[in-house]
């Protein structure tokens, strides 16, 4: 039952674009266009900046100040706002790597979702490993995902 819990933890979190548990993550985006300040992250809740790099022409990771950056919605809408002359977008790079601490707060559907599809994976005795795709899921699990789900409204924008 613990691998089921396990399981069914990692697909209903993935499923809520909720990260599984708080620690430090890497988030990267494209850096193309002109006027690209607001970056929205993939998953909430995000609560600190750790720290900022971009690629630079050779390939390799050039750490950037923090000077200036702002998180704003960190919970709602978590998006990271860029100072409009950030040094980061000078000399030509392709990629904005962010490091951030996100994570902790689950809404509560999410961990009754948790349950109702360890123990519909049980009854229905599918073990993990020998599923090849992903397996039904009921409409109540479905229902408490969608309830709880982030979908961010866009990746990046001008400001």
């Amino acid at each position: 039952i613990t691998f089921l819990l396990q399981a069914a933890q990692a697909s209903v979190l993935t499923a809520a674009n909720m990260a599984p548990a708080a620690g430090l993550y890497e988030f990267t985006w494209p850096l193309t266009g002109e006027g690209w300040r607001r970056f929205w992250f993939p998953c909430r809740p995000v609560t600190d900046l750790v720290g900022l790099a971009v690629r630079a022409d050779a390939g390799g990771w050039v750490d950037q100040p923090l000077d200036g950056a702002q998180l704003v919605q960190s919970h709602d809408e978590p998006q990271l706002l860029l100072p409009a002359r950030w040094p980061g977008f000078a000399g030509g790079a392709d990629t904005l790597r962010v490091q951030a601490t996100a994570g902790g707060d689950v809404p509560a559907q999410l961990p009754q979702a948790i349950v109702m599809l360890a123990h519909e994976w049980q009854r229905a005795g599918i073990a993990i490993e020998d599923t090849p795709g992903a397996p039904r899921v009921s409409f109540g699990v479905t229902r408490l995902i969608r309830q709880a789900r982030y979908t961010p409204p866009r990746m990046a924008a001008a400001c």
